[in-house]
């Protein structure tokens, strides 16, 4: 019988099938931001910047500061790090950004390349975002100009030698001695980054404030606090608001599907409760179809979510931020899991009205 229903009615149960996919496909792409979001801090603070905290100063100081600095109460690791602002060209695009050198080795501040592995950078040559890559239309062995923005303010041509994985922004980044050489000037940093003891930070703490060259401290552990706030708030009313969707979808698909087969076999239904059928197996006749029709949809339902999702991706990346595509397996349970939910509970309804079925008055209704 559900078989022969389905068939005299092929184009009802492909758009019941769609719109059960559709209900899917919503709560995978609503989902996706959960989980690009938390491949991203897994990526930007625990495998790139891996630092405490890092001291900013007033101006740039003589590189025997790092020394100072290691000798503070709680630090266990420093490493020094100079920033320049300069302004990259490629042909006639150009962007102004900021050029971070690092030592060669540093473990606090690593940079990441597109398969998420650490990079070391070569004594020379200057390493880039891939957005930025993107955007100038360069790649590893292209060449750039620099015009520094600080210091002599000279120009520079200078070769790409890798294309970064960041998320946050565009910047370019060098070796600091390389920097140096660049910049034609000593040994100076504008920051250092810190690993710290977590039970003297309160040393530490004062310590740094008794220093009149520092400019402000940045905590590690409190920036991750803070964008997990504003994440957590965004993919909570996001998910909220699209799981609701998917929900209402999926009931209504069920419901409507269902309310016009009850109406359509209501005398055979009938009939089959006056033959000794039980309401169950009545229900279980009408419902089985729309089950079956449920089930093959979720395949085309992931699918199409994971299409939206890299959509959204893709309409995402910018030059303030970037995503990556991440859907954990764990999404499609959830969606299929709450269309399923959905599905039940619009069955719930249907059974209601099967139970108030008059058996009299539908076998005396003539077609």
């Amino acid at each position: 019988m559900m078989i022969r229903n389905i068939a005299r009615h092929p184009v009802r149960a492909a758009f019941t099938a769609l719109g059960m996919a559709l209900a899917t496909a919503i709560l995978v792409v609503s989902l996706f931001t959960r989980d690009t979001m938390e491949q991203l801090i897994d990526v930007t603070y625990f495998l790139a910047d891996r630092q405490d905290a890092t001291i900013g100063f007033v101006e740039k100081r003589i590189e025997n500061v790092v020394e100072q600095v290691n000798r503070l109460p709680g630090v266990l690791a420093a490493e020094p790090f100079r920033e320049v602002p300069v302004r990259i060209r490629h042909g006639n695009v150009e962007r102004r950004i900021t050029i971070s050198g690092r030592p060669a080795g540093a473990d606090l501040r690593r940079i990441i390349d597109v398969d998420l592995r650490p990079v070391a950078l070569p004594e020379t040559g200057l390493a880039i975002s891939g957005m930025l890559g993107h955007i100038l239309g360069v790649a590893a062995g292209d060449t750039v100009e620099l015009d520094l923005l600080e210091g002599a303010r000279h120009t520079v041509t200078m070769p790409v030698v890798a294309t970064v994985e960041d998320y946050f922004g565009i910047r370019g980044m060098m070796d600091i001695d390389a920097l140096r050489q660049v910049m034609r000037e000593a040994p100076v940093v504008t920051s250092v980054n810190l690993s710290l003891d977590e039970n003297r930070k309160e040393d530490f703490y004062a310590a740094v404030k008794s220093m009149p060259t520092v400019a402000g401290v940045a905590l590690q552990r409190v920036s991750l606090a803070n964008f997990r706030k504003t994440v957590a708030l965004l993919i909570t009313t996001m998910a909220s608001i699209y799981t609701g969707l998917a929900a209402v979808i999926a009931f209504g698909v069920v419901y409507n599907n269902a309310r016009i087969s009850l109406s359509e076999r209501a005398r055979e239904l009938a009939s089959l409760r006056v033959l000794g059928f039980t309401r169950g197996e009545v229900l279980r006749i009408l419902l089985l179809e729309l089950a079956i029709l449920t089930l093959i949809a979720q395949p085309p339902g992931w699918a199409m979510g994971y299409g939206l999702a890299w959509v959204m991706k893709t309409n995402l990346a910018g030059e303030l931020m970037r995503v990556r595509l991440v859907v954990e397996h764990s999404t499609y349970v959830f969606a299929t899991s709450v269309v399923v939910l959905a599905a039940v509970a619009s069955a719930v309804v249907i059974r209601e009205r099967i139970d108030k079925l008059d058996l009299v008055a539908v076998l005396k209704t003539r077609d």
